[in-house]
């Protein structure tokens, strides 16, 4: 007996020895980390990450960029319904305790498993940390599930209590909090959530916040309304619980709040966070800007580091362009939807080509196209009854109900973007590169952030026909006065495909002066000239005027109908080097960028100057020469004055100014464009649907759709003080012959069937073919 009371006694010496060196080892760690951390001194004077912020060519403030957003408020600033909410729900004895419960952690011990048993796996309902132990989670430690963790977690939480009073820990716990959606601290979730200031949140309101500590995606109303709904339930029964509310005022405030706060997020998508709600004066160049710096500095750099960011663009002017983009697609939204109300199948318009060339040897009706009986439903569904189901299914036992409408929702995501009008807009200076105005939508959104003005490829029809003209002016094959046989063309490829281009309004002139054929947007004169300078001038032009590669380009006689495929930003740098005597311009959106400091951390307008100033020393300056561009400068003055565009530039909008310019429209009217140009700006207006088949109604071209955008954004920006340049004088090597100007050297006379450089018929094609010729 007293044998086996001594190894009793032995065992328990053993252990009491092993559990005192792991105490004292794991106290002797804690404190270790504690005294190496000196931080709680400094608590109160915590820096969060400070947003890089974006300036306009002026120096004002266009917008910030972060990913934890916050805006510091006293204790004073917080209401006493919102403290007592979050002490109802997160931590009921927080007056008392000394940083640590254990009674809360025994509680939250029970019901997790209790909760755990009953659903077979394990479950975590409810947890046992203070709000002083969140406060030093969020800001000591890191969201490690570790015992260690823990246990620095709660004597760091000790250590807090010690020096800081209850209402100091409130003011840090609330201006640190992470609530979600990138919001951190009460003040920046009141105005994320209900666009309010935190002193003016309602006490239902309040009630839904403190609900977010715990699970902030899950809890979210955005994210996660029918779990947010039951967790309010909770969160006001516990505040009745504790004194703060009586059971009717809860139940009243409840029923009133719910059902009209899930209708008015019905416009609002899951993924939405505090950076995408920035009310952006300019949200498509900013995202551009921050893609740039993304690249160059890296993401934490751009998000946490405070850079000053110094951009091209000018507020005034980008508010002028949204003021008449935003016009002149709800304009045309009315007309197009019209135009698309069965007008939205998956045929193949490929089919088209084909078809109009029987229908105009037959004299067969024009195609109509009926939409599916499917997407009819989805566009119904989408604009008129799945919010309505979706509320209703939030607030009735309808958990299958909620998920479908939910998988619904996720299937039609695109269907609002896809079935509405978009636009472009992109305004450069010639003279310095500066990209001044960026429109890359209709709106800027979650569902809507591609960046049409540099990102979408878009057939640019007749506005691409100033590249076809330059390429034969610069060749001297034609001049302004040059004669060519305006009358059908059918070309027969090698595969023994047929093309005929039409013109626009379906009829011809016969024998048609160069400058008239443009300023009329004549396709087959654009054609005739592709054959007279052929394919590879054509693109060789176009590639260093657009800076596109030349392996975009396609080869064949739809190319001087602008078939191929270019972003407004590429036809706007075309443009824009017309506007700049032929000289190169490289746009850019960054002039510099200073650290929070104020040192500088790079300067493109700087390198951009080196590469120009070295352009002028090694002569590749004039991307075309002087004499080429005074002489298509001239020729797109007159589509403006007397041409396709002069009805809504010179006649509605009445902008004054020198300007020359293309419009441009493509087959059945899907895309409709605006390219100008002063001396001072270039600027471009892009406006179809991002399905690419679909119309924007029959006759909606560019003169009616874009140019009218164009002048009122040209005629504005003059009238708020843009400086004024004169177009430069005519150049030594530009004459006049022929009543009219050209390049000295250059073709005058015309280009007839059997004349000079032949056009060639459908049987000299057909010949070619066979080898016969």
């Amino acid at each position: 007996m007293e044998q086996k009371l001594f190894k009793i006694e032995k065992a328990a010496l053993i252990a009491l020895t092993v559990f005192a060196v792991l105490g004292g080892f794991i106290s002797g760690y804690i404190n270790a980390e504690i005294k190496n951390f000196s931080g709680i001194e400094n608590l109160k004077r915590f820096q969060p990450s400070v947003p890089t912020r974006l300036y306009d060519v002026n120096g004002e403030l266009i917008t910030e960029l972060y990913q934890e957003k916050r805006n510091i408020v006293t204790l004073e600033d917080i209401p006493v319904s919102l403290i007592n909410a979050f002490i109802a729900s997160e931590d009921g004895e927080f007056y008392s305790h000394f940083g640590i419960n254990p009674l809360a952690i025994a509680r939250a011990m029970v019901k997790n498993v209790t909760a755990s048993v009953k659903a077979g796996k394990p479950r975590v309902v409810q947890g046992g940390s203070t709000i002083t132990q969140q406060l030093a989670k969020r800001i000591f430690t890191d969201s490690e599930r570790t015992v260690t963790r823990k246990i620095h977690e709660a004597v760091l939480a000790f250590q807090i209590e010690k020096r800081f009073s209850k209402e100091e820990i409130l003011e840090m716990y609330f201006n640190q909090i992470d609530l979600g959606h990138g919001c951190y601290g009460i003040s920046t979730a009141a105005g994320f959530f209900f666009n309010k200031d935190v002193k003016h949140l309602s006490v239902i309101e309040s009630s839904v916040l403190a609900a977010l500590p715990s699970r902030p995606s899950g809890y979210s109303p955005l994210r996660e309304p029918k779990a947010a709904v039951e967790k309010n339930r909770d969160t006001l029964r516990r505040m009745v619980d504790a004194g703060y509310l009586s059971r009717e005022d809860a139940d009243k405030m409840y029923n009133e709040f719910w059902p009209k706060f899930i209708a008015s997020l019905k416009d609002e998508f899951p993924t939405k966070n505090v950076s995408s709600a920035r009310n952006d004066a300019a949200p498509f160049f900013v995202d551009y800007v921050r893609q740039i710096l993304v690249s160059r500095f890296g993401k934490d750099a751009v998000y946490n580091d405070g850079l000053s960011v110094y951009t091209t663009l000018d507020l005034k002017r980008q508010l002028v362009a949204q003021k008449y983009m935003e016009q002149g697609i709800a304009r045309q939204n009315i007309v197009s939807n019209r135009a698309n109300a069965m007008y939205n199948s998956a045929l193949d318009r490929s089919l088209f080509s084909a078809y109009n060339y029987l229908k105009m040897i037959f004299g067969l009706p024009s195609p109509i196209v009926h939409n599916d009986v499917e997407t009819v439903f989805r566009k119904q569904m989408a604009d008129d009854l799945v919010d309505s189901i979706d509320v209703l299914s939030i607030f009735t036992d309808a958990g299958e109900v909620n998920h479908s409408v939910q998988t619904f929702r996720e299937l039609i995501s695109g269907i609002s973007t896809s079935l509405s009008v978009q636009g472009a807009l992109i305004a450069i200076e010639p003279k310095t590169g500066y990209i001044t105005s960026m429109i890359g939508g209709s709106e800027y959104s979650v569902n809507n952030q591609y960046n049409r003005a540099v990102q979408a490829r878009r057939q640019p029809g007749s506005s691409f026909k100033p590249f076809v003209y330059g390429s034969a002016i610069e060749a001297k094959s034609i001049s302004p006065a040059t004669q060519l046989l305006d009358a059908p063309i059918l070309d027969i490829d090698a595969s023994g495909e047929t093309w005929s281009p039409g013109n626009y309004e379906g009829n011809y002139s016969g024998m048609v002066a160069v400058r008239r054929a443009l300023a009329a947007s004549i396709n087959v004169i654009s054609v005739r000239i592709y054959d007279i300078v052929g394919a590879g001038t054509i693109i060789d032009y176009a590639a260093k005027m657009t800076k596109a590669q030349a392996s975009r380009f396609n080869s064949s006689p739809s190319l001087a109908l602008g078939t191929t495929e270019l972003t407004p930003f590429e036809m706007a740098t075309g443009y824009a080097i017309y506007a700049n005597d032929g000289r190169d311009v490289i746009p850019f959106a960054i002039r510099y960028v200073e650290d929070r400091d104020g040192n500088e951390l790079a300067n493109v307008e700087e390198e951009v100057g080196m590469i120009i100033a070295l352009k002028e020393i090694n002569g590749s300056i004039q991307v075309i020469s002087k004499e080429v561009d005074y002489v298509m400068t001239s020729l797109m003055q007159s589509v403006v004055d007397a041409g396709t565009a002069s009805e809504s530039i010179r006649l509605r909008a009445g902008f004054r100014k020198k300007a020359a310019g293309k419009t441009g429209t493509t087959q059945n009217w899907t895309d409709a464009w605006f390219c100008g140009f002063t001396p001072d700006i270039a600027a471009v207006v892009w406006l179809g649907y991002d399905r690419s088949f679909m119309s924007l109604g029959k006759h909606q071209a560019g003169a009616s759709v874009a140019a009218p955008i164009w002048a009122g954004y040209m005629r504005d920006i003059y009238n708020i003080g843009m400086p004024e340049e004169s177009f430069s004088p005519q150049p030594e090597g530009v004459i006049h012959a022929g009543g009219d100007i050209m390049i000295r050297g250059s073709r005058i006379g015309g280009y007839g069937e059997g004349g000079g450089q032949r056009v060639k018929s459908v049987l000299d094609r057909y010949l070619e073919k066979e080898g016969l010729q």
